[in-house]
């Protein structure tokens, strides 16, 4: 869930002598790893971060992109570097909570090696939007007629294996119990194409991407994935209201670091970005809101995303080698 809330402590731990709380820290530039390419929504909300925080912190807050394997190339260099409070990153849900669990050899464990600093932001929800030859109105309709061969086979798209549209979708599926063939795309667009053509039939892709299409009627929306309806789409049930006690995905940014910073060190952090999500809310992209959650809050959270992907991994098998 979304909070809102002032973050008095954090505010008071800035205001503290930071010298004499911390040995000096920061005494110079801060790196943050962002483990994916530039221009996406995880770089994009770090550079709006990284200037906040260069303004609180009185250091240069330099962003490095490090991208590969889902985001576990970044996130390993984070686990590596010295926990000194001058290394951590801004890394998304997926990297922690999934991808892991998907290889053989992880090069980390997310809940052993990476220390919470913070939550930054999640992302909205989605909706469960599929073409208007599909005749439905909600989940359980549309469950009930995939079962009866209408479509047959039954197509939906992902941006590719892994991803929260896949994984969510899946829950969707083994929950209501219909067939469905899982067809990974290289990105949204190219697999949003193929829906808006009739070539697959649904998707569970972020509403960034299939909103326009939904209130164009070029696609239908049958459900929407965050506790709350959509502001936008006021008239579409919720998941929740529709399959009560199924609780979908909205993946969240975090910012890391590596195990065992010195705590006076990683209280100024932890307040510093804290701080600076809440002040980026004007800035931030369509359909990214801030989690103002506190540290202790979101390494719960972590560690009950981990748990909950586990089963869900194990039953379609998901494996990246």
């Amino acid at each position: 869930m979304i909070r809102r809330r002032p973050l008095i402590a954090a505010a008071s731990a800035l205001a503290l002598p930071a010298h004499a709380q911390t040995g000096g820290w920061p005494a110079r530039p801060l790196r943050m790893i962002v483990p994916y390419g530039a221009g996406n929504v995880t770089d994009v909300v770090a550079r709006l971060l990284a200037d906040d925080l260069t303004a609180r912190l009185g250091q240069n807050v330099v962003v490095e992109n490090m991208p590969g394997a889902g985001g576990t190339i970044g996130t390993a260099a984070i686990v590596r570097a010295a926990p000194d409070g001058y290394t951590f990153g801004l890394v998304a849900m997926a990297a922690v909570a999934v991808i892991p669990q998907m290889m053989r050899n992880p090069p980390y464990d997310p809940l052993r090696d990476l220390e919470p600093v913070g939550p930054v932001v999640v992302t909205g929800g989605s909706f469960l939007a599929v073409h208007p030859s599909v005749q439905a109105r909600t989940a359980p309709e549309l469950a009930e007629t995939v079962r009866a061969g209408r479509p047959s086979p039954f197509f939906y798209y992902s941006a590719g294996s892994g991803t929260f549209p896949h994984l969510n979708m899946e829950a969707l599926r083994l929950r209501l119990d219909f067939p469905a063939e899982h067809v990974p795309y290289r990105s949204s667009a190219a697999g949003l194409a193929d829906l808006l053509a009739g070539r697959v039939h649904a998707t569970l892709d972020t509403a960034v991407v299939t909103l326009p299409h939904v209130q164009s009627g070029a696609l239908k929306a049958l459900a929407f994935t965050s506790p709350q309806r959509s502001p936008s789409m006021p008239d579409v049930p919720t998941i929740g209201e529709q399959v009560p006690g199924l609780d979908l995905s909205s993946p969240w940014l975090a910012a890391l670091g590596p195990r065992g910073i010195p705590p006076a060190v990683l209280a100024r952090l932890q307040a510093a970005v804290a701080a600076s999500a809440t002040a980026l809310v004007p800035r931030l992209p369509p359909n990214v809101d801030p989690d103002a959650g506190s540290p202790a809050e979101f390494g719960a959270r972590m560690r009950a995303d981990h748990a909950r992907f586990t089963p869900l991994i194990q039953a379609i098998g998901l494996k990246l080698d």
